[in-house]
């Protein structure tokens, strides 16, 4: 397929890949939301249990959406992937599936977990004497527990280098390509109950992809090759130049009499003095 061709599919893609990212923003936001409507949990692991069965639609709903946006967020990482492969085979291709892999591996397991920790508070809410060991019995998971670790950290690894890749090409502007960075390690670490970092970075992806950032499509989905952003040292001399052109002074690097041009001023005092 022609390069023209190409970037004409990859264009009519990248529409339909914004809704996606801007569905996975609004599903994670939801999602963030019915986590914490029911208020934060008891200290202690018996109460939170109950807690739990109290509020168990809100925290089952809270798992159904945060699914959704993970399943989502994974194909938007497949596009970013491959139009940033389509620039720069740097990306190796086995990588690939670490999108799908995350994003499904989550989804699953997030849903299979709450199926199975309703159950079991379930029984401990209706059984038994509610005792400290009763209740951790219901908690442990065991292996389960590492597999959701593993896609978790699947999940984290593809967003990471996907989002410094697509940067490196252009794809991605500095600042969303670093916040895409933050956004995959705050997926294994969250410090904060709302996603604020990973919510603003999907809505602002899903605005580039859409043609409607404020700086405009980046060059590299229009040439359809890397063009790498500039460096701090190539951006203060664009600062430069535009300022002189703004006052209408010569450029810096215009070319100046250097030392050896022409006379020097001691030279010509001499020639005045013998010329008298």
């Amino acid at each position: 397929m022609a390069t023209e061709q190409l970037l004409e599919a990859e264009a009519r893609e990248r529409n339909r890949v914004a809704v996606l990212a801007g569905l996975a923003a609004l599903f994670t936001l939801l999602a963030a939301v019915a986590s914490i409507l029911p208020g934060s949990s008891p200290s202690n692991l018996p109460a939170s249990l109950l807690f739990y069965d109290d509020h168990e639609a809100l925290i089952v709903a809270s798992a159904v959406l945060s699914a959704i946006g993970s399943i989502l967020l994974a194909f938007v990482l497949d596009f970013l992937f491959r139009a940033t492969r389509l620039r720069s085979e740097s990306l190796p291709a086995q990588l690939r599936p670490l999108a799908f892999i995350g994003g499904f591996g989550i989804a699953a397991f997030t849903i299979a977990i709450r199926i199975i920790l309703a159950v079991k508070i379930g029984h401990f809410a209706t059984h038994g004497t509610q005792t400290y060991e009763e209740a951790k019995a219901a908690a442990d998971f065991g292996i389960p527990s590492v597999v959701g670790l593993a896609v978790q950290l699947a999940f984290s690894f593809a967003i990471v280098v996907v989002s410094i890749n697509a940067m490196r090409v252009g794809l991605i502007p500095r600042f969303l390509g670093y916040l895409g960075a933050i956004s995959g390690a705050l997926f294994v670490l969250p410090l904060v109950p709302i996603p604020i970092v990973q919510i603003y970075w999907l809505g602002a992806l899903a605005m580039l992809l859409a043609g409607r950032a404020r700086a405009g499509t980046p060059p590299a989905w229009e040439q359809g090759e890397a063009v790498p952003w500039p460096s701090g040292q190539e951006l203060r001399e664009q600062r430069i130049r535009a300022a002189e052109e703004r006052r209408g002074e010569a450029p810096a690097t215009a070319e100046q009499p250097q030392a050896g041009d022409g006379p020097s001023p001691a030279t010509s005092r001499r020639k005045r003095k013998k010329r008298r």
